[in-house]
């Protein structure tokens, strides 16, 4: 049956969302997000077996699936949202480098072979985020402190060696979020102590951070974007069943132990969703899986339907593990309609700047439609988004220099006119802004320069916005994009001269200055940008007109940023936004222009596509998007 929403009638079956090399089917009945998988395992024989865990109806047993492509046990698993890795291990007779990818859209059949570990190894332990997966630590037969790196958008190479752990490592477990992974617990002798690895720096040695509430080993973790939960292990003579909880967001202190598991055990796998965590198997071998409450985590996990068999030193993995990008699974056709478009706003132009222009994704060989107006008439305007309304603040038009108002669109009703919200803490132009999950931020502009930024508080925009820690230059003409845990600004002028700075904003500490990343290749001001979760493309700009393209790398954004495939024409005063395949460069000058250009994200080396205009030209204008910027899917 078709479902309808407030933009028309679309079948559930028939849409799909591409994401990062893989698609995400809304049907409940088929997409990833909605299970979990439990691979391999021990003690003997090895296996190779697959279970399923329904999230909807948990307390059925496992369903076996497609079995993986080598038997193995002291494996380890993490994945994105189309597909689950799992590597490294055990065969009974040798330790194992080969990847083993699990197709969630197609889970019935064996799992594919893919590009190996560095070096074979057993009781390692992997996390990762939309684009990356870390394996870490293990035995090759004595304890390493290697990282590998899986690249999913290129998954049949060889893993890359990253930065170490801070030392040798094994019998531990890892989770994470979308910015860091952290590996707990394990041996030689019985450690407390939890690695982190920054994924925007990742070839680093790993940090140590506060520990664990007490030292083990064959821990089982999952978690969400706000925590990970480590469950479980042995002491070196006691079975436990403690459940500690790093908190991510303060993750110097030791762990909190929250409430148990319901039988102690050994040698489980973990993994979950965004509001439970999945512990099954151990060491016995036991085929129980205990699922842990993350919104009341203080209580003894609940016992659920069981693996298909007892099994020991198995992992595991979810499309929706680990802060995975994150369906609205209640109600999937709300999400498509956020997320299904981009909307360009105000800008100088022929006729009206108050003028909305919205792009369809999913067709965007079509000229941009009109949608409901903002409330005043501006250009120099900048914008962002939550994931339920777009901020378009600031700008000035022909009588006044600048505007501190911001005017919110809501994108389950974009016909109306746009409503005022609080305003800037100061009124600006030309400056550049991004948004995490929770906030916006809106940094640098004219006059002055500033260096300020102002973050808008989603779940208060009525207020004035917040002043926070300053850009470490004062410019204008900058642009910005980011994922979920940092804001990378990029280019402007300091009123003379042009600048190629690219300053990083740490949305969990941002009232600090904002630290000075690599440069851009090219100076330019008055440029757009957008990204997904691993890259930012600054297009465009001035001095001279440009069509060059920068690609910012978020896990190495010391280096200067890389020369990609051009625009298909050279132009500025202009803004983009996309979603996590594409990004769409619409309107600027010298025209003003209505050409919009795609960036492919899968082959960024290709000059952008010309694809569906604006209804009206427009530079100085403004865009924004619920699938912009990395931000949660």
């Amino acid at each position: 049956m078709p479902l309808t929403n407030k933009r028309g009638i679309f079948a559930l079956t028939d849409v799909r969302i591409r994401q990062n090399g893989g698609y995400w089917p809304t049907s409940p009945t088929s997409a990833g997000v909605f299970y979990g998988y439990f691979g391999g395992g021990g003690p003997s024989p090895v296996y190779s077996t697959v279970d399923r865990i329904d999230y909807s109806n948990d307390t059925d047993t496992a369903s076996t699936k497609g079995p993986l492509n080598t038997a193995r046990q002291a494996l380890a698993a993490t994945g994105n949202g189309g597909y689950g890795y799992f590597g490294g291990g055990y065969d009974g007779s040798n330790n194992i480098s080969s990847v083993d990818r699990v197709d969630y859209s197609n889970d019935t059949a064996t799992a594919s072979a893919k590009g190996p570990l560095s070096i074979a190894r057993r009781y390692v332990s992997a996390t990762g985020n939309a684009s990356y997966g870390y394996f870490g630590g293990g035995r090759s037969p004595g304890g390493v402190s290697t990282v590998d790196r899986i690249d999913y958008s290129n998954d049949s190479s060889a893993a890359v060696t990253k930065g170490p752990l801070s030392s040798v490592r094994y019998y531990s477990t890892a989770t994470g979020n979308q910015s860091f992974g952290y590996f707990g617990g394990g041996q030689p002798g019985v450690l407390s102590t939890v690695d982190r690895i920054d994924y925007s720096n990742d070839t680093a040695t790993a940090a140590t951070k506060g520990p664990l509430s007490s030292a083990r080993y064959f821990t089982a973790a999952a978690g969400n974007t706000s925590f990970g939960y480590f469950g479980g292990g042995f002491t070196g003579s006691a079975t436990v069943s403690i459940v500690d909880r790093v908190d991510y967001s303060n993750d110097t202190a030791t762990a909190s132990p929250k409430g148990n598991l319901s039988v102690a055990k050994y040698g489980a796998a973990g993994t979950g969703n965004i509001s439970y965590g999945y512990f099954g198997g151990g060491a016995g071998p036991k085929s129980g899986v205990d699922r842990v409450d993350f919104s009341n985590d203080t209580v003894t996990a609940s016992p659920k339907g069981p693996l298909s068999a007892a099994r020991n030193y198995l992992s595991a993995a979810s499309a929706s593990a680990n802060g995975l990008p994150q369906y609205a699974i209640n109600s999937p056709e709300s999400w498509y309609g956020a997320t299904g478009y981009g909307y360009f706003g105000a800008g100088l132009g022929p006729s009206s700047r108050t003028t909305v222009q919205r792009i369809d994704y999913t067709n965007d060989t079509n000229t941009a439609s009109v949608r409901g107006p903002l409330t005043l008439a501006k250009y120099g305007l900048t914008a962002t988004a939550s994931s339920s309304y777009g901020y378009f603040g600031g700008g000035r038009d022909d009588s006044i220099d600048q505007y501190s108002s911001v005017d919110r669109i809501d994108f389950s009703n974009d016909t109306a006119t746009a409503s005022t919200k609080g305003p800037l803490s100061a009124a600006r132009r030309y400056s550049g802004a991004v948004s995490s999950s929770s906030y916006g931020y809106f940094g640098g502009g004219h006059p002055g320069p500033f260096s300020t930024v102002d973050r808008i508080d989603y779940s208060n925009d009525t207020a004035t916005a917040s002043p926070k820690g300053p850009l470490s230059l004062a410019r204008y003409g900058l642009a910005a994009t980011g994922n979920g845990s940092y804001g990378w600004f990029g280019g402007g002028t300091p009123s003379s001269g042009i600048n190629s700075t690219v300053d990083r904003i740490d949305y969990s500490n941002d009232t600090a200055t904002a630290p000075a990343r690599g440069n851009l290749s090219i100076a330019r001001y008055g440029h757009g940008a957008t990204g997904n979760a691993s890259y930012g493309y600054y297009g465009g700009g001035y001095i001279p007109v440009m069509s060059a393209v920068d690609r910012v790398d978020y896990s190495n954004d010391t280096a200067v940023a890389s020369p990609k495939g051009p625009l298909s024409l050279a132009r500025w005063n202009f803004s983009a936004t996309g979603n996590v395949s594409y990004g769409y460069f619409g309107g600027g000058g010298p025209g003003p222009y209505s050409t919009i250009d795609r960036i492919d994200y899968s082959n960024d080396t290709a000059t952008a596509v010309a694809k569906g205009s604006l209804y009206e030209k427009r530079n100085y204008n403004s865009a924004a998007s619920a699938a912009a910027n990395g931000l949660p899917q």
